[in-house]
């Protein structure tokens, strides 16, 4: 990987996001990439690139002032971006060029994951406040709870099955109970937990491929799904360290190859060995030194 800082001044990228150029919203060739960033000495927020991450612009306009910890687009060009200690939710709908705070309803200010159905709900996950999921049906004018049944309420990961639209929750313990995994099948209306098969408790990131398999990373390794999260199977095998804390998983896409991929607390890079079926992982290939040269 290259490092990708140009104009990039926050050091604590917490969430990415990217959009794809859409007709009659952008230029025919532009997409653009998103980061939101905690605020450390005095520079976070959201960073928008439009050169495939070469150089990056700060976009909070003075709206944004605290860390941003979740991100979201959907196909109408929207971007959402979620605040923690304190914050709220802020929406654009100029590629980032303006935010408008879109806090009616929403209780708890510490916004930790989003999630979008493309049909027009919006998932807001967050933590420390003991409420959980918000729901909004309105672009985020207005957010009414959704946490019946979730009995773990820090959600720190949200995700969309494109397939069926069923919403995942992860989330961590308290006091070492609760926490795992909660899926909704009717639009956050109800949750159930999820959690056979699933060892860990602290979950961090859950992503979806293209063909429905579930990956979550957690504070205890990489754990998949192939049947709508009623099992999990532990395929952290080959992670250094063993049963270690994975902050971030991602697969699906053509850039991705089918792999699945794992970001770990040691700061390494893990890719599964094969495509979506594989087990095992194997850390990114790390330069060789070159050889001494003769005289």
């Amino acid at each position: 990987m290259e490092r990708k800082n140009k104009g990039l001044i926050a050091t604590e990228v917490r969430t990415i996001a990217a959009q794809g150029p859409i007709p009659r919203i952008h230029s025919p060739n532009i997409g653009y990439i998103f980061v939101g960033a905690d605020f450390v000495g005095g520079a976070g927020g959201v960073y928008r690139s439009t050169d495939y991450g070469d150089s990056w612009v700060e976009i909070n306009h003075d709206m944004i002032q605290t860390d941003v910890r979740a991100l979201a687009t959907d196909p109408s060009g929207h971007i959402f971006a979620g605040t923690y200690f304190g914050g709220s939710v802020f929406k654009s709908a100029d590629n980032g060029d303006s935010w408008t705070p879109v806090n009616n309803g929403l209780d708890c200010g510490n916004l930790w994951s989003l999630a979008i159905i493309p049909a027009g709900t919006i998932f807001a996950g967050t933590a420390g406040c003991g409420t959980g999921v918000y729901c909004s049906t309105d672009n985020g004018d207005s957010w009414t709870l959704a946490n019946i049944g979730l009995t773990s309420t820090d959600v720190a990961a949200l995700a969309v099955n494109g397939s069926n639209y069923h919403v995942f929750a992860g989330t961590h313990s308290i006091m070492g109970k609760g926490g795992g995994m909660f899926r909704s099948t009717d639009s956050g209306d109800t949750w159930t937990e999820q959690n056979g098969g699933f060892t860990a408790r602290d979950v961090n990131s859950v992503v979806i491929n293209p063909i429905g398999h579930i990956f979550a990373g957690a504070a205890g390794g990489v754990f998949r799904s192939m049947n709508d999260a009623d099992q999990w199977s532990d395929v952290s095998s080959g992670l250094l360290p063993p049963g270690g804390n994975v902050w971030a998983v991602a697969t699906g896409g053509i850039a991705s190859r089918g792999f699945a991929y794992a970001g770990t607390a040691g700061g390494d890079v893990f890719r599964s060995i094969r495509s979506t079926a594989s087990v095992r992982v194997i850390p990114r290939p790390r330069p060789r030194p070159m050889p001494a040269q003769r005289p």
